[in-house]
């Protein structure tokens, strides 16, 4: 496969950007954010969060001719008392790139990034049932579900449900914390 994963920098905000915009347009139905109200989809937000290394980062796949066809970020909690988690966010990657294991390069980045941070415990992340085949590659990195969201979107005059899962790094006792 001719692509390359890494995470991105700042340098990296305008092509995160247009792939945002692009990820909004074409899956409305996979995402909580639309491309006229999305808070955090300007180059400049993408900017200051690229900065932000120790809590928040954000992976990208890019084609041989340098062009971002796919992303993934993951965020540590800021609040104290849930500095144990870290969760998934904008996982997204381009049509055309789609079933050559690009979602799994990015999900096992993430991943990664998630238990090199100290006293994380768990990933989160959600995925809405317009999305199964997300769902299934989320599933098969060991993300179990845990609840559901009936009729978490509507766009356009469709609803969506979310399901919510989430992946236990530490297995310290050779049992599944709290039972996942």
């Amino acid at each position: 496969m001719e692509v390359e994963v890494r995470r991105l920098a700042r340098d990296d905000a305008a092509a995160l950007a247009r792939l945002r915009r692009e990820s909004l347009e074409r899956e409305p139905l996979a995402f909580g954010s639309s491309v006229d109200a999305d808070p955090h989809g300007s180059e400049a937000a993408f900017r200051d969060s690229l900065g932000r290394g120790d809590e928040v980062a954000v992976f990208g796949a890019f084609a041989v001719a340098g062009e971002l066809v796919g992303m993934v970020g993951i965020a540590r909690s800021p609040r104290g008392k849930r500095r144990h988690k870290a969760g998934v966010f904008g996982m997204y990657v381009a049509k055309p790139w789609r079933r050559r294991g690009l979602g799994r390069l990015l999900m096992e980045q993430a991943i990664a990034s998630a238990r090199g941070w100290p006293d994380v415990e768990e990933v989160a992340l959600s995925v809405t049932t317009a999305a199964p085949g997300a769902r299934q590659l989320y599933e098969s990195l060991g993300f179990r579900p845990w609840g559901t969201e009936p009729r978490a979107i509507l766009h356009e005059g469709r609803y969506e449900d979310e399901v919510h899962l989430v992946l236990a790094l530490a297995d310290t006792d050779g049992v599944s914390p709290r039972g996942w």
